[in-house]
């Protein structure tokens, strides 16, 4: 979609917007490093057994796609966009794939531990092909959920001004549906899954079993707390777009939506960088917490009793 208008249409970059570069810059370079290290020391460590090791590699994975794609939008806002319009949908489908699949990821990871510590017979039951198969489902998903949000780039120009792949919405109800789904299914249901999981976790593990896990714990109570931290600004920002007639809107995508935004999307991508801390650089602390050593079943079974 492309859309031409006056030199209203595209405001030369705000502080916000500045803001938003760098600390994009800022993320890249050390998310792309971080994320690296994290998967030359998973690699040399892995086992096919080991579906906590294949959630924390294609954790990484996710983050070095979603950050390889940050020079491209940085040089975007800089110079403009000198590709097609279905290259700038490409490039925003890829990048909304890896931020959902990291997502989801980590909402994965803390359903995952809950179940092991709880769970394990159950969870063992589905093998190999059943852990390869809720990973490829999780992919899926991603990639579902980023062709309705994908589909509303498009390359919009002004006269005398560069052109960017922005996101632009036709109507109320398309502005109303990506944005409300977007929130629900990147923050809504993945924050309350990991919360319910957290809390789960507590209530049925006694005082003193959890004491021997103090580390997972710590690394539970981690991912709950940076991943309401780096999003919820981001969605806050959603849903006052959300809550806007379509008129005001596009005075927001000229102000709110152009600089604050850009702002609180760099945010989130210290996620990405985060991640390699929480989880990778704390495997090595848990990674012999195997069946001899995870909380004792009948403990557990008495204690929730």
């Amino acid at each position: 979609m492309n859309v031409s208008g006056n030199s209203s249409n595209i405001v030369p970059i705000s502080k916000g917007e500045i803001a938003g570069l760098a600390i994009r810059a800022i993320c890249f370079f050390l998310g792309i490093f971080g994320n690296i290290a994290v998967v030359v020391v998973l690699v040399r460590n892995f086992k096919k057994t080991n579906f906590t090791l294949q959630l924390m590699l294609n954790l990484a994975a996710s983050d070095i796609l979603c950050l390889a794609m940050l020079p491209l939008w940085i040089c975007n806002l800089l110079f403009g966009w000198t590709m097609d319009l279905h290259l700038c949908r490409f490039f925003c489908f890829v990048t909304l794939t890896a931020v959902h699949a990291s997502v989801f990821i980590v909402t994965l990871m803390s359903v995952q531990r809950y179940v092991m510590v709880l769970y394990r017979p159950q969870w063992s039951r589905l093998g190999r092909r059943g852990e390869r198969g809720v990973l490829g489902l999780v992919w899926v998903l991603a990639a579902a959920l980023a062709i309705s949000p994908a589909a509303t780039y498009g390359i919009i120009t002004g006269d005398g001004s560069r052109p960017i792949c922005e996101q632009v919405f036709r109507s109320e109800e398309q502005k109303v549906g990506v944005l409300l789904l977007e929130t629900m299914a990147m923050f809504v249901v993945p924050f309350s899954t990991m919360l319910v999981s957290y809390l789960c976790l507590h209530k049925k593990v006694s005082a003193k079993a959890l004491g021997s896990h103090q580390r997972l714990a710590v690394l539970v109570t981690s991912i709950v707390v940076t991943f309401f931290i780096f999003w919820i600004p981001y969605h806050v920002v959603n849903v006052m777009i959300i809550a806007a007639p379509l008129e005001p809107v596009k005075l927001v995508q000229r102000v709110a939506f152009r600089g604050p935004r850009r702002v609180v999307q760099g945010i989130v991508l210290f996620n990405s960088c985060v991640n390699p801390l929480l989880y990778a650089f704390n495997y090595r602390r848990y990674r012999d917490e195997q069946p001899g050593t995870e909380v004792n079943n009948t403990q557990i079974s008495n204690d929730s009793s």
